[in-house]
């Protein structure tokens, strides 16, 4: 089921964002009348309930009272895994589906997939002229903006937040997949969910995603230029590889990934670079898949003493220390230097 809230006062909404996620009564739609009526925009976040800051910007802004310059609908999903102790903590309660993999066809009976169609098809009842889905990173890095189209478009909503822009061609089952059938979409990773510096960052784009008049037209050239990443492949456990952050080689098959692998993401991985310890053969363990479904693995990586590296200069990104993020996602995404 999705809540409906129409046009929330300032005064009504609680003074922190837990209490106001505590106000909420589960999933929610919020709609936000904006001064030309004739037009919307849709902002979904919270998919994952470890991923805050796009609901502390929402927060934040409807505080504020802001008045936008159009119609605005927050869809804010995960509110159950999101107050689940520890707070903030659970992208998804257990036995449950990643809510950003379930917007695709056919729609299952499980209450993610119900949950999904629910979104999907209050978006296409509003027709949004474009939509942001606003995440954190599953590790510690900086912010940046996934598309699936290369346009300026697109590229003018990536900059509300970031000057990295990654263009990928997987079609995963998100939100950011709608794209192509619905409206200009991109996700955020607005950084590590800890980090004050990206509720802060989800705070400006938001801003700025609510009140310009046009988010669609790129403005002036000014002193940011872009970073851009084409077509990333994901870093992924194979079905029954154990994985797990430490020091040492694990005592089964798997991958122990070493505990500051966080510290290479957006930063140039030169080859040898170690990046965990492998027990057993690494191509039963670890895959990386093109679109087309070629596995790629061994094109990028080997294994040295016993030690998973780089075979080839690359930059790394959405690097998680999360174990259970690595064993039901992936672990990495990389694109070639």
């Amino acid at each position: 089921m999705l809540h409906h809230w129409h046009a929330p006062l300032a005064d009504e909404i609680a003074p922190t964002s837990v209490e106001f996620l505590r106000a909420l009564r589960g999933p929610t739609h919020i709609h936000l009348p904006g001064r030309d009526s004739s037009r919307c925009r849709a902002v979904v976040t919270l998919l994952h309930g470890n991923e805050p800051s796009g609901l502390t910007a929402v927060h934040a802004l409807l505080r504020q009272g802001v008045e936008p310059a159009v119609d605005i609908h927050f869809f804010i999903p995960s509110t159950v895994a999101a107050l689940t102790e520890p707070l903030f903590h659970h992208r998804m309660l257990s036995g449950e589906r990643d809510l950003n993999r379930c917007f695709k066809p056919p729609f299952s009976d499980d209450p993610q997939s119900r949950l999904a169609k629910t979104i999907l098809d209050s978006l296409e009842e509003l027709q949004p002229e474009a939509m942001i889905d606003v995440h954190n990173t599953s590790g510690a890095g900086p912010s940046f903006g996934v598309a699936t189209f290369m346009d300026d478009r697109h590229e003018a909503l990536v900059r509300l937040f970031s000057h990295r822009m990654v263009i990928t061609d997987l079609l995963l089952g998100s939100v950011m997949d709608l794209s192509g059938r619905l409206c200009p979409t991109v996700t955020i990773e607005c950084g590590g969910a800890r980090d004050e510096e990206s509720d802060r960052m989800a705070l400006i784009g938001m801003t700025q995603f609510l009140s310009l008049d046009n988010v669609l037209e790129l403005g002036a050239p000014d002193d940011m230029s872009m970073d851009y990443f084409h077509n990333p492949m994901r870093l992924e456990l194979k079905p029954g590889a154990a994985v797990s952050y430490g020091s040492a080689a694990l005592p089964i098959a798997g991958i122990c990934l070493l505990p500051d692998v966080e510290h290479l993401n957006f930063n140039y991985v030169e080859p040898h670079t170690q990046i965990g310890f492998i027990t057993g053969d690494f191509t039963e363990l670890l895959q990386a898949r093109t679109r087309d479904g070629e596995d790629r693995l061994q094109r990028y990586f080997l294994v040295e003493d016993g030690m998973l590296t780089a075979r080839l200069r690359m930059k790394f990104f959405m690097v998680t220390n999360n174990p259970e993020i690595a064993r039901t996602d992936c672990i990495l995404y990389l694109v070639p230097a």
